[in-house]
């Protein structure tokens, strides 16, 4: 059995059981104790080839040798490659949503502990925000920055082509976010939330990303059974 599929099969049934879940309702507060290691499992992601020009986002190690970032990112590239501070690895599509702008790819295993994701979707209390961090690069590092998640949300946008309108399950957040982040993990108590797609056009400090576990079904049945031919991965 090969790497991929093993990891498939296993992130298929973390999916698939939080897919099926009741929603349960969650009290969580950031801990400065989780930003270390999630700063250590945030790399940048850049992929070359599409329109002749290089793409970059931001990916997290949710479990040894998978990435997870958004598919926008890495649509259409011909290499791709992951970087965490001095070292650089070569990576590889291997699970993709078009509809949800998700995206896993492969890396080799590396001594760098996962950020998993939450078990469930978050339930958010409109009237309680929750405040979480997410890691993105200024000036050439990686930083920690608040990011405060404000409401549930579903988001009527177009998918990853720009060619179909469609509806992501998502979260409205509050904080700042520049190009180059799209595919940021927001974590909350240690664990993976959400993954940030798009900032506001009308509020600096306001965001949108994609809730990888209601959205991430395509991904565990790519992982378990390969992705299907009516996924073009060398359109941009």
């Amino acid at each position: 059995m090969s790497a991929t599929t093993a990891l498939g099969r296993m992130f298929a049934v973390v999916l698939t059981a939080a897919l099926v879940a009741a929603v349960s309702a969650l009290a969580l507060r950031p801990d400065d104790r989780d930003y270390p290691s999630h700063v250590a499992a945030t790399l940048t992601v850049t992929a070359t080839g599409c329109r002749n020009e290089e793409g970059f986002g931001i990916g997290t190690i949710i479990e040894p040798g998978l990435v997870l970032t958004s598919a926008h990112t890495v649509l259409g590239a011909t290499r791709i490659t992951v970087r965490h501070n001095d070292e650089e690895w070569d990576a590889a599509v291997v699970a993709i949503d078009t509809k949800n702008d998700l995206a896993l790819v492969e890396m080799p295993m590396v001594n760098i502990d996962p950020m998993p994701l939450i078990d469930t979707a978050l339930t958010i209390d409109n009237a309680v925000e929750q405040d979480g961090s997410v890691v993105v690069v200024r000036n050439g590092a990686f930083v920690t920055q608040p990011a405060t998640i404000v409401r549930r949300v579903r988001i009527l946008t177009e998918d990853a082509y720009i060619d179909t309108e469609v509806e992501r399950p998502g979260y409205e957040l509050r904080t700042n976010i520049r190009p180059g982040d799209s595919g940021a993990l927001v974590v909350l108590n240690g664990k993976g939330v959400a993954v940030v797609w798009s900032r506001s056009r009308q509020q600096d400090d306001r965001a949108w990303a994609i809730d990888p576990v209601t959205g991430g079904e395509v991904l565990a049945d790519h992982l378990a059974n390969g992705i299907g031919a009516e996924v073009d991965l060398a359109r941009c």
